[in-house]
């Protein structure tokens, strides 16, 4: 037994001499029970944190003498086999790191010891990570695991089951920090997907030049997905500015989740307003005036107004026609009539409101069986558009009948009067006519267009 206990002594003295060659350090003059001590590799246990062997000196778990004469060693196993020996767990999953995989510990980690936890070579992991990976370094909105040097809250360092050796799946990763993000996702009826399922489609994890550590700014972040949205944005003739100027799309959508359908901050009329409760210029010289002067107090709202559906007439993205309408419709006063302008109206009236002569039951404008709606809009040149007599959002008038109507510089009186049985308008643009549904009134000379007003257009 005795025997033994010396021999493992020499071993001992053998190897720090040997070790104390293989580090460049001077050869110890006096025997030694290992190889940390104050003539050999001193420093190694006087770090804040030491490996545990080198804290035991028991140097051969990971070294062996090769030549006692010149103080040499040699590892006891090659490559991963080494650290894998004592350190079983770190390779078993399906995603490992590339240091991990080849063996190269030592890339990561000092084998002896360091001021720095895990024996890292640096004083943070990112500091270390970066000799790699230069994502997220020198950006302008870090995320704050980069910001301070935490990768592994995010990833494990050696492996793990998800791709990019993220320690879970990316949503419920960020939701472990982001919890309001997830309260909202699970409160809101309207949720966006890729907030439910791929939050890196947007934000970069590392950090990015935009707020958020969003990858671009809307409307170009949004564009990839919405192909649709960019098109008409871009081409429409008439562009809505709410979407194409910076960071549009997030003046009307939330980007993760709502009680609105399509993701929108608030209801289709409330949002709107938020821009169009006063004068909006469209151009140099045209200012749309206030809608929310339009509708205050009047009595009646047309349909889709009434429904705080904007959508139901506007398309909010852009459009070919005029005022953002979805369908066609005539912007001039006077207009040739054909189906094809009046697309908007005919997607909720009945087109043949227009187009039948004689009716008793289409329309209550009429004189006796004689449809006035077909009398004024039907006509080659100057037919009148619905503009002419109704208002487009509200009027304090039955039938949404307008008080006057925009006519060049001129704000046209209407002068329109309802009875039981018909009704009667004395506007500037032809003397006063009256009709009647029960007892019709006789027209004996029927204004010609050459007798009518010449002006502008109307709104």
């Amino acid at each position: 037994m005795a025997l033994k206990k010396c021999n493992f002594r020499l071993n001992i003295l053998v190897f720090g001499i040997l070790a104390s060659a293989a580090f460049g350090v001077d050869k110890p003059t006096t025997l030694q029970k290992t190889c940390v001590t104050e003539e050999c590799h001193a420093d190694y246990s006087k770090k804040a944190f030491v490996h545990g062997p080198v804290g035991l000196g028991d140097c051969k778990s990971c070294h062996e003498s090769a030549d006692p004469k010149k103080h040499a060693f040699t590892l006891v196993r090659k490559g991963k086999d080494l650290c894998e020996y004592c350190h079983l767990d770190q390779a078993v999953k399906k995603h490992v790191h590339t240091p991990v995989q080849t063996g190269d510990c030592a890339q990561c980690h000092d084998p002896h010891s360091s001021d720095n936890k895990f024996l890292l070579p640096k004083e943070t992991v990112a500091e270390l990570c970066y000799e790699c990976h230069e994502t997220g370094k020198g950006m302008k909105f870090p995320h704050g695991p980069v910001a301070i040097g935490e990768c592994t809250i995010c990833h494990d360092s050696h492996s793990e089951d998800h791709e990019k050796l993220l320690i879970a799946e990316p949503y419920e990763l960020c939701v472990t920090c982001h919890i309001v993000t997830k309260n909202e996702l699970a409160k809101f009826e309207f949720v966006h997907k890729p907030a439910q399922d791929n939050c890196i489609g947007c934000h970069d994890s590392h950090g990015a030049d935009n707020s958020m550590m969003l990858k671009a700014q809307a409307p170009q972040l949004c564009y990839p997905c919405h192909e649709d949205v960019k098109n008409l944005a871009e081409t429409a003739e008439y562009k809505h500015t709410a979407i194409t100027e910076k960071d549009g799309c997030m003046n009307c959508h939330t980007p993760h989740a709502s009680t609105v359908k399509y993701c929108l901050k608030d209801n289709p009329e409330t949002l709107c307003m938020s821009c169009h409760n006063k004068p909006v210029g469209i151009s140099k010289d045209e200012i749309l005036p206030s809608f929310t002067n339009q509708i205050e107090n009047k009595k009646y709202l047309h349909g889709p107004v009434a429904e705080k559906n904007c959508n139901g007439c506007h398309n909010s993205h852009g459009s070919k026609n005029f005022r953002l309408l979805t369908k066609e419709y005539p912007p001039q006063f006077y207009a040739p009539f054909s189906e094809e302008n009046y697309e908007l109206c005919f997607s909720c009236h009945e087109k043949s409101l227009v187009l039948t002569p004689q009716t008793t039951d289409l329309t209550d404008f009429r004189n006796g069986s004689l449809n006035l709606h077909y009398l004024h809009v039907n006509k080659e040149e100057r037919g009148r558009t619905c503009r002419a007599c109704h208002a487009t959002h509200a009027s304090d008038l039955p039938k949404h009948i307008r008080e006057s109507v925009p006519y060049g510089m001129w704000d046209m009186p209407i002068k329109y009067d309802k009875t039981e049985t018909g009704g009667s308008c004395s506007p500037g643009c032809h003397v006063s006519f009256s009709y009647d549904r029960q007892s019709p009134v006789s027209y004996e000379k029927p204004k010609t267009e050459n007798t009518e007003t010449q002006a502008g257009s109307g709104d």
